[in-house]
């Protein structure tokens, strides 16, 4: 009852955020992200069917994809010599098939005829007690039985089941997303991420009509070999079901028959196929960035059970987003003799009174301390008489920059000096009068952009900042004249 119920807060929590469009929060799960959760599953997915395919009976119950393997090699003398011939056979005709007809059911005919063989084979084995494992002998000796009942609703367990089922709902749409993205980059087309969520929203509401029925998520195998076969449409998982449906309630006698190094053949040769190496080199020659995503993503699938692996590749990926968003590019301007602002080297041309400094990349409250501390080194600098602050491509600014420039004003202030701000949106203008940045710097002091004429603000701050510098240099001129 309380599976039930998990798998109905499930179903309501993810047609909840299809309703409310949130699906396109997806987006920001990165590529390389992506592409090493698909390439650590593939590992972990071989692993698991090195079991079969040596005809192995793994008694580890461990998550992780290395203990795994590592358990597999210390049982290598264990192996079912019979079974491994059968699965390199499945392999061999699978390979053979896709080269020589592509368009042929070469899965299809693999199992058949493997089945076939397998049957005649185990039944001359018996007498030496030695047989090649099939789907029986995992413990599937009786039809599963479909039990319709209603949702099972208590909500005075809502405050115990709410948390994990929001969780299970944000791994299904993860995933769901993930898979959706690997097979469209090979596809080309194109991603609906509310229609995504939507979709596995209510198919886990329906489930919770189903007795005993689990969550209901992406798989990446399943996916993947619809793919290879040549499906096109979702329609293509309601077929699948529909044939798995009439195979295991009509025809069991025979299916309980197929051996279980002929499905792992199947598994380990589309998973070969999942991760192409080309796109694994563009992560590698992107960035150190998109590389130790990539590489920490893949070995956190065979370290760590998927659906953490997927949360921990996220959190690294945010790791390294912010790491590149707290570091605005600081570039200096000054015109030079026909008019047009160009960038300087602040070390060379360090002897003017007006210094321009451009800043790109978005300001918010984890760049304020760069910002602040490099114009605070260049105020000590004697000559510099005037800041002017370019924020032509910044669109959006927080409390935390408001106030940054508000203390480097009175600073500039205390020391004689002008703050001047040019390249102003009308978007951080509206922030600069809430904030009250307005009226300390004064309307005289912010200059807003022209996108027609990008310099233009520049040339109108450059124009204010020479008329406070004469002004105060006849300031200064005059209390010299009456100190006399």
């Amino acid at each position: 009852n309380l599976l039930m119920f998990l798998v109905f807060l499930v179903g309501i929590i993810q047609l909840s955020l299809g309703f409310l469009n949130l699906g396109k929060l997806l987006q920001f799960v990165s590529r390389s992200v992506i592409l090493g959760y698909f390439a650590g599953v593939g590992v972990a997915i071989i692993i698991n069917q090195l079991y079969y395919l040596f005809g192995l009976s793994s008694s580890t119950f461990s998550p992780a994809a290395v203990e795994k393997a590592y358990f597999f090699v210390l049982h290598i003398a264990e192996i079912n010599i019979i079974a491994l011939i059968i699965g390199l056979l499945s392999i061999a005709i699978l390979i053979i098939l896709k080269w020589k007809y592509k368009k042929f059911p070469s899965a299809l005919v693999m199992i058949i005829s493997i089945s076939v063989l397998v049957y005649f084979l185990n039944s001359y084995l018996k007498k030496y007690d030695l047989t090649v494992p099939v789907l029986v002998d995992l413990g599937m000796t009786k039809i599963p039985r479909v039990k319709l009942v209603l949702p099972f609703l208590d909500f005075k367990l809502l405050y115990i089941l709410f948390f994990p089922a929001l969780a299970v709902a944000l791994l299904s749409i993860l995933e769901v997303s993930s898979i959706s993205k690997g097979i469209a980059s090979k596809s080309g087309q194109k991603i609906r991420s509310n229609q995504e969520v939507f979709g596995v929203g209510l198919s886990n509401l329906i489930l919770s009509f189903f007795y005993s029925a689990m969550p209901s998520s992406a798989s990446v195998s399943r996916t993947t070999l619809n793919y290879q076969i040549g499906a096109k449409t979702r329609f293509a998982a309601i077929y699948s079901g529909i044939i798995m449906a009439i195979l295991i309630f009509f025809f069991w006698p025979f299916v309980k028959h197929v051996p279980l190094t002929a499905l792992a053949a199947i598994l380990i040769v589309m998973v070969l196929s999942v991760v192409e190496i080309r796109h694994v080199k563009l992560c590698f020659r992107a960035g150190i960035g998109d590389a130790v995503v990539f590489s920490l993503t893949m070995a956190s699938c065979l370290v760590f059970r998927l659906d953490i692996a997927f949360f921990i590749g996220i959190i690294i990926s945010i790791v390294f987003y912010l790491r590149r968003a707290v570091v605005p590019n600081l570039i200096e301007y000054a015109f030079d003799k026909e008019g047009k602002l160009t960038v300087v080297t602040p070390k060379r041309e360090n002897h003017r009174k007006i210094r321009i400094i451009g800043i790109a990349g978005e300001l918010f409250f984890a760049a304020v301390d760069l910002v602040q501390n490099t114009l605070q080194k260049m105020i000590k600098e004697k000559d510099i008489k005037v800041i002017i602050l370019r924020l032509q491509n910044i669109y959006h600014v927080d409390a935390s920059i408001c106030l940054s420039i508000l203390r480097l004003n009175d600073y500039l202030k205390s020391k004689n000096k002008y703050l001047l701000i040019c390249g102003v949106t009308h978007e951080v203008l509206h922030i600069f009068i809430k904030t009250g940045v307005v009226k300390q710097l004064g309307k005289d002091k912010i200059f807003l952009t022209h996108e027609a004429k990008p310099q233009l603000s520049t040339k109108h701050a450059i124009k204010r900042a020479e008329e406070l510098i004469s002004k105060n240099n006849i300031s200064k001129s005059s209390k010299k004249i009456t100190s006399k």
